[in-house]
């Protein structure tokens, strides 16, 4: 198990495998990030192709009731028909493409995820609650900067740490919340004096 040999570890070599782990982990976390945006671009751009497709059906529908209320030259409404029914294969073929293009870029990008896992020796000694940047960076600045000595020393303060970040976080929160009462107060005060 990691653990253990990370307890018994000296600071200079856990410091150096943890530096490593950081390292190997940053290109990992960069790439699940590009994955992310591109993923989220590519749907977005196969719900513009689908609602350019449901515009032009929403107008055809609209040429047909137009075309059925007037009955207007014969001309003119083939043309305002058949005009817009050519766009909606148009709009299906290219949310098919874009679907295919996410498709081969996500299976491109596992590929590539998988073979920066394998070829991470030094991340795969580190249990997985301390698998990212943050932690890492954290327990390489404790150790650089004398605070810690052994992993528990790490991994405890890495913990006090994350429970501080988690405690500003509820405060931020709960200050925001409270200034919004007080306006909110402070608006039903003024509404209060208007009537």
């Amino acid at each position: 198990m990691p653990t253990t040999q990370l307890t018994v570890m000296p600071r200079a070599e856990l410091r150096n495998l943890l530096y490593a782990a950081l390292s190997e982990i940053r290109p990992i976390e960069a790439k699940l990030a590009e994955k992310k945006t591109v993923t989220a671009k590519s749907r977005k751009k196969a719900m513009s192709s689908a609602f350019f497709a449901l515009a032009v059906i929403v107008f055809l529908l609209g040429c047909i009731f137009s075309f059925w209320m007037s009955l207007a030259g014969v001309t003119a409404a083939a043309a305002l028909l058949f005009g817009p029914a050519v766009f909606i294969p148009l709009g299906i073929v290219v949310r098919k493409k874009e679907r295919e293009k996410a498709r081969a870029y996500a299976q491109w990008m596992d590929e590539e995820l998988v073979q920066l896992f394998r070829n991470a020796a030094a991340l795969k000694e580190v249990p997985n609650d301390y698998c990212s940047s943050l932690a890492l960076e954290y327990m390489v600045n404790l150790l650089d900067k004398g605070r810690a000595s052994t992993w528990a020393d790490c991994t405890d303060k890495y913990e006090e740490q994350v429970h501080r970040w988690k405690l500003e976080t509820n405060t931020a929160e709960a200050a925001r919340y409270a200034e919004s009462a007080a306006k909110a107060a402070t608006w039903a005060a003024i509404g209060t004096w208007w009537r």
